[in-house]
């Protein structure tokens, strides 16, 4: 039997579900075969099935939490569910997930034993100011990974602020707040402490990217514009949040936690590695 369609399952987490093989298409109950599309940010309650599940992930990144064991499943690659264990699926990249998902017994909902959702928490509030020319595009693609990280470092309730500017808006900044003459990349500004009770979200306080220096930058070390970016927010967020890589362990944490975020070596670690390389340099002379 060629199967060269299959149905779409109603969803309303943004996720698309087309079974090939299963109980709600051919009535087989001994397995399914099922062709998912996941949102990046997108994730489901934990749940202990029944089945055995095998995922085959076609293109972006699956992210499996089986028995509190994160496991990241990338293009080309398989991963296994066993039956009987507790597994949160989400997809923490930067894209949609295309992956396939093969059930046995076929997967029904009753098998799944979903675990209730946890209550909803308040949503932060992300605002963004694009004062660049060329920076109109990256407002809502700012606005999705500040949502994704403030999420992944388990924050809610807050609200935060970005500005994209140019190298001379930001090097009109750092003149005036830090009194060097020079354009940078990211500069952080937090908000101050709320008095005890004040309603609404908690500001954290402002990010201002140069796009004109993420573009110089990333064609300079062979990055993407959109890592460049990423980078940038990550390590002005976590400035807003208080940490610093002024001495060696707190650079170490905040290294981790940009790599956390953004899924791959951040800024902090970048200088780190250049410290040590000049360091090494200087002991051989």
């Amino acid at each position: 039997m060629r199967l060269r369609k299959g149905k779409v399952i109603p969803r309303d987490d943004g996720k698309r579900i087309e079974e090939f093989v299963g109980a709600a298409t051919t009535g087989t109950d001994s397995a399914s075969v099922a062709r998912m599309l996941a949102p990046p940010g997108w994730s489901e309650p934990a749940q202990r099935p029944e089945f055995d599940e095998v995922v085959l992930v076609l293109k972006g990144e699956l992210t499996l939490v089986v028995e509190g064991r994160r496991e990241r499943i990338a293009a080309g690659e398989v991963g296994l569910v066993p039956r009987g264990k507790r597994v949160v699926y989400r997809n923490d990249g930067k894209g949609a997930c295309d992956y396939w998902s093969i059930c046995a017994p076929a997967f029904k909902p009753e098998r799944a034993h979903i675990e209730p959702p946890a209550p909803r928490a308040q949503e932060n509030v992300v605002t963004v100011q694009v004062a660049h020319t060329q920076g109109k595009e990256w407002g809502r693609q700012l606005t999705a990974w500040s949502r994704d990280y403030l999420r992944r470092l388990s924050l809610t309730d807050c609200e935060l602020s970005l500005s994209v500017v140019d190298d001379r808006a930001i090097r009109r900044l750092n003149r005036t707040w830090r009194d060097k003459d020079k354009a940078t990349d990211v500069l952080s500004f937090p908000a101050g402490e709320l008095p005890r009770g004040t309603p609404g979200p908690r500001p954290l306080g402002d990010v201002v990217i140069s796009l004109d220096t993420a573009k110089r930058q990333a064609k300079e070390y062979g990055r993407t514009l959109e890592s460049e970016m990423a980078r940038y927010l990550a390590h002005g967020l976590l400035h807003l949040l208080g940490h610093d890589h002024e001495r060696p362990r707190d650079a170490k944490r905040m290294a981790a936690l940009e790599e956390e975020l953004l899924g791959e070596r951040g800024m902090v670690a970048d200088s780190l590695q250049v410290d040590a390389k000049a360091r090494r340099a200087r002991s051989l002379m």
